[in-house]
């Protein structure tokens, strides 16, 4: 009896119907293949937040995952699942990914999100204070929201690394908002040269770095705009 039970757990057909069993129970312990069983963990740490069993338990059994990208991706996982920003900390090669998706997706539901509320969610994410990438993540969600552009508001920002940071990623918006434009043709051209009005969306209040980004950019007319050669 004994050699019939050691033969059923290391057969793969067997262990997968037990994979497949444990999907549904919710025990993946019962699953003996260490991939599948840690495929078994990250997908009941995918479920909703409600399911059953609980953060903390779903938190341990992606813990005991030997393989540390597998342990990492099972905790990232579980951190987007529950929106679980402390939950990053552990995900090892993949907490920085972990932390900068919640932290950038924790700032685009906040209705009104401070400095403050940002300063609090990068640190529970587990990084560095002013670290440029969450606080790029940050002004560009606050930036986004606003017409005109302006980067006068990046001067009241709580250190010179976030400042530096808005005035940055202002760029960035910027260089994005004017591609989106000449991508749908938005621009007036006159022999392939774009002529004022501007379109709404790409408009900025007057910054020597946001004008001078603005007549760099030879691109804007696409060839459909430029006169026919002769």
């Amino acid at each position: 009896m004994l050699a019939l039970m050691l033969v059923a757990c290391g057969d793969p057909a067997a262990d997968r119907a037990r994979y497949v069993a444990a999907l549904t129970s919710g025990d993946c312990a019962t699953v003996t293949t260490p991939t599948l069983q840690a495929d078994c963990w990250t997908a009941l740490a995918a479920r909703k937040p409600e399911a059953a069993p609980t953060l903390d338990q779903k938190r341990a059994h992606c813990a005991q995952i030997d393989d540390e990208n597998a342990r990492g991706e099972c905790l990232f996982v579980l951190a987007e699942a529950n929106t679980a920003l402390d939950v990053c900390k552990e995900a090892g090669p993949y907490a920085d990914d972990c932390a900068l998706h919640l932290v950038s997706r924790a700032f685009a539901a906040e209705k009104h999100p401070s400095e403050e509320f940002a300063a609090a969610a990068i640190a529970t994410a587990g990084l560095a204070a002013d670290d440029p990438r969450p606080w790029s993540a940050y002004f560009r969600e606050v930036l986004g929201r606003e017409q005109p552009l302006d980067r006068a508001r990046c001067v009241l920002a709580g250190t010179p690394a976030r400042v530096e940071a808005c005035r940055q990623t202002a760029l960035g918006l910027f260089a994005d908002r004017l591609n989106q434009a000449r991508d749908r043709r938005q621009f007036t051209c006159v022999d392939g040269v774009p002529k004022p009005p501007w379109p709404a969306r790409v408009a900025w209040v007057a910054d020597p770095d946001l004008n001078g980004a603005f007549t760099a950019r030879t691109d804007l007319c696409t060839p459909l705009d430029r006169p026919p050669a002769r």
